[in-house]
């Protein structure tokens, strides 16, 4: 069933609960609150119905998942290894790693860069997703919870695939891009107040291989991107001011998808559109056995000195 927390992510939940409890307050006919209770039990099902057709996790992620959950944070915080307790929210739910599973099972993906992993789920779904010589490199600003994924990953089958820096994502960044590494993913899931700062980095450093995808979480951020509610403070500033800068940048192709907490999608806009025109001198290169006329609408073909309309058999021509 989907978690009340969760649930909490969508702003119009929490609008549903706060005026299911103004109608209660106001002794409104229960017919009302009634209709209320159904409209919020519908927005649950449609959350488990989703979660319920997707695959499952595998059982080392599902293990990484309870141990994350059951994780004496408490007990790390009263040792000072620990400022405060970290909210469990930070991890992917299953719908959310299933998508990301399913882009980096596309392609030629081998080399992903995670930036922000917390207990290491996301990184972990990754490495099962890629090749026996893939490999995850993934950043994590607090040592505790850096170590304490260590000892997650470990105990699983794909976790040798995952390399764990620590300190600054920043800092990390840039020791990636002296050494000239490349990633053919990038998953941009950080502090949310330095979004901007890190896709500008990725860019700036050379960090995104050729053909490559960057795939950002968190960009409808508990809804403050637009409802304009402030409900994050500056998190959802910070959020909000990136997908405006991402709607604005016309070298990428970008596509915002409600998972959850929203994810975009961001490519270079020719490595998308650019494919069209390879498709069509596919097509405009077809042998013809027989006598045949093929229709076909071309996608900026003229430029190439190839017109759209009918193309008739050398052997037509011929009779």
């Amino acid at each position: 069933m989907a978690s009340e927390k969760y649930m909490r992510l969508d702003p119009a939940y929490r609008k549903l609960q706060k005026l299911r409890d103004l109608v209660r307050e106001q002794k409104v006919p229960s017919k009302i609150s009634d209709e209320i209770d159904e409209v919020l039990d519908l927005m649950k099902s449609r959350t488990d119905y989703c979660e319920g057709i997707s695959t499952h996790p595998s059982k080392d992620l599902q293990q990484l998942m309870h141990s994350t959950l059951n994780h004496q944070w408490q007990t790390a915080v009263d040792q000072g290894k620990l400022t405060e307790i970290p909210s469990t929210l930070m991890m992917s739910g299953n719908l959310e790693v299933q998508f990301l599973r399913s882009l980096a099972s596309l392609g030629n993906v081998k080399r992903i860069l995670e930036l922000g992993m917390f207990t290491g789920c996301t990184a972990l779904a990754f490495a099962e997703s890629i090749p026996a010589d893939g490999q995850v490199v993934t950043c994590e600003l607090d040592p505790y919870i850096a170590d304490t994924a260590r000892s997650f990953l470990d105990k699983s089958a794909c976790g040798k695939k995952v390399e764990i820096m620590k300190g600054p994502a920043k800092s990390s960044m840039e020791v990636l891009a002296q050494k000239k590494q490349q990633f053919d993913l990038i998953f941009l899931d950080a502090d949310k107040s330095n979004y901007t700062t890190y896709y500008k980095m990725i860019w700036d450093l050379g960090l995104l291989a050729p053909n490559g995808t960057i795939v950002v979480d968190n960009v409808l951020f508990f809804g403050d991107p637009y409802t304009k509610e402030g409900f994050m403070g500056k998190l959802g500033e910070g959020v909000t001011k990136f997908n405006e800068m991402v709607k604005q940048d016309e070298s990428v192709h970008k596509i915002m998808v409600p998972i959850r907490d929203g994810m975009m999608i961001i490519r270079r806009k020719t490595d998308v559109d650019g494919r069209k025109v390879k498709k069509c001198l596919g097509i405009a290169q077809l042998n013809f056995d027989k006598p045949c006329t093929c229709r076909f609408i071309t996608h900026n073909m003229n430029n190439l000195g190839i017109f759209s309309g009918t193309i008739k058999s050398p052997t037509e021509d011929r009779k």
